[in-house]
C-alpha cells in the first residue's frame, strides 16, 4: 500500500473518530441511550421549528383605527369651531369616513370653508351636504385611509415584537400576512 495513502486513511479515520466523540461523547462518553439523549440536549440548541414553537395569526382592526380618527376629528373640529366662534347646529360622524357639519351660519360659511381647508386639506375633502343648503360633508381621503391602515399595522407589529423580545425568545418570526394592505400578521415563537 502506498505510504501517502496510508497516512491519508489514518487522518480521515482520526477525524471521523474525533467527530463521533464530540457528537456523542461530549461532555461524558455515553454508556446508554439515555446518556446519548442527554448529551444531544446539552449540545444542540433546537430552533423554534424543532422545539414545536407556537404559531399565531392575529388580526389588526384597522377599520376601528379609521373610525377612531374620524371621532378624534369630530372632537377637534367642534373645539376649533367654538374657539373661532363659528356658529353651527351639529358636528357628527356619519360613518367611519364621513363627518356631517349641519347649519353653518350663512354669514360665516366662507370663514368655515377657509378654516377647514387650512386645517384638514391633506386629510379630508369637503363638499356641500345633500339636503342641507348650509351643511357640509367631510370625506376622509383614500390616501389618508391607506396611511392610517399602514401606520396601524406598523404600530401593531412593533408592539408585538417588543412584547415577544421582552420574553427573551430566540428567532421569533413576525411578519405581515395577507393582501397588499395586510390586516393580519403572523408570529411564530415558543412561549
Amino acid at each position: 500500500m502506498n505510504p501517502n495513502l496510508k497516512w491519508k486513511a489514518l487522518f480521515i479515520l482520526a477525524v471521523i473518530l474525533f467527530c463521533i466523540y464530540f457528537l456523542f461523547g461530549y461532555p461524558v462518553f455515553p454508556t446508554s441511550v439515555a446518556q446519548i439523549k442527554d448529551n444531544f440536549s446539552n449540545q444542540i440548541k433546537l430552533g423554534l421549528d424543532l422545539q414545536g414553537g407556537t404559531h399565531l395569526i392575529l388580526q389588526v382592526q384597522v377599520q376601528e383605527a379609521i373610525a377612531q380618527e374620524t371621532d378624534t376629528t369630530v372632537d377637534r373640529l367642534t373645539t376649533l369651531l367654538r374657539s373661532k366662534n363659528i356658529r353651527y347646529d351639529e358636528v357628527r360622524r356619519v360613518d367611519d369616513t364621513h363627518i356631517l357639519v349641519r347649519n353653518v351660519d350663512y354669514a360665516q360659511a366662507s370663514q368655515f370653508r377657509d378654516f377647514v381647508t387650512q386645517q384638514y386639506a391633506n386629510v379630508w375633502d369637503m363638499s356641500p351636504a345633500a339636503g342641507d343648503p348650509n351643511g357640509y360633508t367631510l370625506t376622509l381621503r383614500p390616501g389618508a385611509i391607506t396611511q392610517i391602515q399602514e401606520s396601524t399595522m406598523t404600530q401593531s407589529i412593533e408592539t408585538i415584537e417588543r412584547r415577544i423580545n421582552a420574553l427573551g425568545l430566540t428567532e421569533p418570526t413576525i411578519q405581515p400576512r395577507g393582501a397588499i394592505m395586510p390586516t393580519k400578521f403572523w408570529s411564530n415563537f415558543r412561549a
